[in-house]
């Protein structure tokens, strides 16, 4: 399947350029990927051309974007490379296109399959997505995976997470394991009881270092400033990101961690042993049951269990990578290729009427 993604221009999501794979790179692309790695590996997993078009719509996250980070609209306009409109898309040359947000609004009459996420699971039209997709969209990816788990017809909405990638991951970032914890800077946060990162949570840092006994790293800093946007942007942050949280042994995300908890499966892809919070939806399809808590109390407890235990460390590790090639690499897959071949069927069978 050939693969194309498309945002608009005020979208911190995803690279900041337009680019065709062929003419990429899975480590090259992180040239024009500043802040959060977000979608890189489904990018790279399908080999998926990016187009940025002209802004086309102002959602919820947007309003939310700029209110958090005035400076966002101006950084954005600066640094993010707009090369098309959206009708000189070649949509022909793609069996899929994803939009991030349901950005387009007159597609061609084509057998290619028209789907997107929206950003934010908060946005008042995801809600409405669950129910039908925007128009002249054949699907809405509902990554909070609280759709439909089949796709019956078309339009619907699907279950279908930010997919994952993990071979391709421990190639690019293949240092060894050290005996070291990464921590989710909103579980710090939580641990200070604030919203953004402060003093407080750099205190929360040393206090859990010496209650797990582990020293921890994190990204703190990417959270004193709304969606981590500055200027100049953050060029190789992702790559950084991504090259650090390799090296830990151990990842954890437990606390008020809105979301659907992406970071629990960048950690599983880099072959982390990940620790997560029951209430959230990727946690609880990728970690081990011993490594699921209800709160931040069951934290201590299960994590010196499981770094006691070498065979239970490796039985981690098993169910974290049949996890991920189960549900976010088989599964996705296979709804892609069920909607293509009844987009085809239906485009065949309006040419038989005809």
């Amino acid at each position: 399947m050939r693969i194309a993604m498309i945002k608009q221009a005020l979208d911190v999501f995803g690279p900041w350029a337009s680019m065709e794979w062929d003419d990429s790179s899975p480590k090259k692309t992180f040239q024009i990927w500043p802040g959060k790695a977000t979608l890189w590996e489904m990018t790279a997993l399908l080999k998926a051309d990016w187009y940025i078009i002209p802004a086309q719509v102002i959602g919820d996250y947007h309003l939310d974007l700029t209110e958090k980070n005035p400076q966002a609209r101006e950084v954005l306009s600066k640094y993010v490379k707009v090369t098309l409109a959206p009708e000189q898309i070649p949509y022909h040359n793609y069996d899929i296109v994803i939009t991030l947000d349901p950005i387009l609004r007159n597609m061609p009459n084509l057998d290619t399959v028209f789907a997107y996420f929206l950003n934010e699971h908060w946005d008042v039209r995801y809600k409405r997505s669950l129910r039908r997709p925007s128009d002249h969209y054949d699907l809405f990816l509902a990554h909070m995976m609280d759709g439909p788990n089949e796709i019956v017809t078309l339009p619907q909405a699907v279950s279908f997470p930010y997919m994952r990638a993990p071979e391709i991951m421990r190639s690019i970032f293949n240092a060894p394991k050290e005996e070291v914890v990464w921590v989710d800077w909103r579980t710090l946060t939580t641990l200070a009881m604030t919203d953004l990162w402060s003093e407080a949570a750099e205190q929360a840092v040393q206090r859990l270092q010496n209650v797990l006994n582990m020293p921890i790293r994190h990204a703190g800093e990417f959270g004193r400033c709304g969606y981590g946007i500055s200027d100049p942007p953050r060029w190789g942050d992702a790559e950084s990101y991504l090259d650090h949280l390799s090296r830990c042994k151990y990842y954890i995300s437990v606390g008020q961690v809105p979301g659907a908890g992406q970071g629990l499966c960048d950690a599983a892809s880099l072959g982390s042993i990940c620790f997560g919070q029951q209430a959230n939806v990727y946690h609880r399809i990728v970690a081990h049951p011993d490594c699921l808590c209800a709160d931040m109390v069951e934290l201590p407890i299960k994590f010196r269990r499981v770094v006691a235990s070498p065979d239970l460390q490796k039985e981690v590790l098993n169910w974290q990578d049949r996890a991920l090639k189960e549900h976010f690499v088989a599964r996705p897959l296979s709804i892609l290729e069920q909607a293509l071949e009844l987009k085809r069927k239906r485009g065949n069978l309006a040419k038989v009427s005809y």
